[in-house]
């Protein structure tokens, strides 16, 4: 990555260039539009705090940035994991501060609380939804040179809107 002259910076990230959509019987390539909506369609559809949803926007904008700077994925990502464990706070402790604990002890709290299925014994932690944000969450934050491309960026997208989701369900009440 090469940080970008002031004359480039709305230029698509090269890394776009070869990316297809589906287009009637074939593929055209991924344009801003193309990529604005496949990041708009993964929006929260419950009760989310106000504070909960613009930490999960903000990571929807930087995704959404990404299409000029491919490197925004991984900012975009780390930003949506912190919207879940926002959300989880939030929940748990009436707010969105907390003294001390790890993401762990939060959803290890919210398993006790019932708000998540309690780990199957002799599973995969693979086939638990809630551990892999935690593993996925804990590979990005603690160092890694890693960048995903748009899908798996945009699954772990899809994957925060569902932990907040399932926090804070939609109140059809």
């Amino acid at each position: 990555m090469v940080y970008k002259s002031a004359d480039e910076i709305l230029k698509p990230d090269s890394r776009f260039d070869n990316l297809c959509v589906p287009e009637g019987e074939g593929y055209r390539f991924m344009t801003i539009a193309d990529h604005h909506q496949m990041i708009g369609e993964v929006a929260l559809a419950g009760s989310a705090p106000a504070e909960v949803q613009d930490a999960y926007d903000r990571a929807r904008n930087t995704m959404l940035y990404a299409f000029f700077d491919y490197d925004l994925f991984v900012v975009g990502e780390v930003q949506a994991f912190g919207a879940f464990e926002l959300a989880l706070k939030h929940r748990l402790n009436g707010h969105g501060l907390q003294q001390k604990g790890t993401l762990r002890n939060l959803v290890d709290r919210a398993r006790k609380a019932g708000i998540f299925p309690k780990l199957v014994a002799g599973a995969s932690i693979l086939d638990d939804q809630v551990e892999v944000m935690i593993l996925l969450r804990n590979a990005l934050a603690h160092g890694n040179s890693e960048i995903h491309p748009p899908g798996m960026a945009v699954q772990a997208l899809e994957l925060c809107a569902w932990g907040i989701d399932t926090v804070f369900p939609r109140d059809d009440a």
